[in-house]
């Protein structure tokens, strides 16, 4: 179960639309489970290892996304720099 001291780390990170996201990694993986579902396991209401696994690997990427996003800026902002003293 996702406990409130997980979830408020995970709000951290939280990606837009993250419930259909998530549904949509479970389809892909051969799960259907509502919007319902997936919100209640993420809001500690319900346990269920496999939407929590999805959650887990959508907030993930998402995170790992906006990395890779933030380290391309910031090579493009130092390119900047140096081309233009």
């Amino acid at each position: 179960m996702i406990t409130a001291t997980q979830r408020k780390e995970l709000e951290k990170i939280k990606p837009p639309k993250y419930r259909e996201k998530v549904k949509n990694y479970l389809s892909k993986n051969g799960h259907d489970f509502s919007l319902e579902t997936i919100q209640k396991v993420y809001s500690g209401k319900r346990k269920n290892l496999t939407i929590e696994k999805a959650i887990v690997a959508v907030f993930r990427n998402y995170m790992k996304d906006q990395q890779a996003i933030d380290n391309n800026i910031n090579n493009l902002i130092d390119d900047i720099n140096s081309d233009f003293p």
